[in-house]
């Protein structure tokens, strides 16, 4: 079947499906055991879960967020083709008597996505985060300081009876 999910490859379909709404049933090739052939809903858990499949085969569907992207089934390898090459010639390089290449044989297979951080890095992002927040706002506590320093000065200085020409003179201005 064309774009089946990569996972149909640790199970065998021992029911076809009754009507175009319904899942097959699915047979681990490990255990044995019959699911429903809903990839995401019972093939992956029942992965995940299965006593007798091989850890790798366990560690590839370990991860939640499993993207889809269609690639070649074992019984056909894909070469990439060339501007310049042909089907024709992309199937002599497969070693099929076929001239063209037809959907058959390609199914969906997880896409390695990127890994989220170990907690340990999200609590350090977090907390950088947390010490630039506290760097802004002791700059802006600072330019506040600044400037009513400033005012005090800038006060204290009219009260003495200096001309405001002379205050801004005299005083930085931001």
């Amino acid at each position: 079947m064309p774009g089946r999910h990569a996972v149909w490859a640790c199970f065998e379909e021992v029911e076809a499906r009754a009507n175009s709404k319904s899942h097959p049933i699915a047979k681990c090739n490990y255990c044995g055991e019959r699911v429903r052939g809903q990839p995401k809903s019972f093939m992956i858990p029942h992965l995940r879960k299965c006593s007798v499949a091989p850890s790798t085969v366990v560690q590839q569907w370990e991860d939640d967020s499993v993207a889809l992207s269609i690639v070649a089934t074992p019984l056909t390898s894909v070469t990439p083709l060339s501007a310049s090459s042909s089907v024709s010639e992309a199937s002599l390089d497969m070693g099929s008597d076929h001239s063209e290449l037809t959907p058959e044989g390609l199914e969906l297979v997880p896409h390695t996505p990127q890994r989220a951080p170990p907690p340990a890095q999200l609590q350090h992002l977090e907390l950088l985060r947390l010490k630039a927040r506290v760097a802004e706002w002791k700059a802006k506590a600072a330019e506040a300081q600044f400037v009513a320093e400033r005012y005090a000065a800038r006060i204290k200085l009219q009260s003495l009876g200096v001309p405001d020409c002379e205050i801004d003179a005299s005083l930085p201005s931001l």
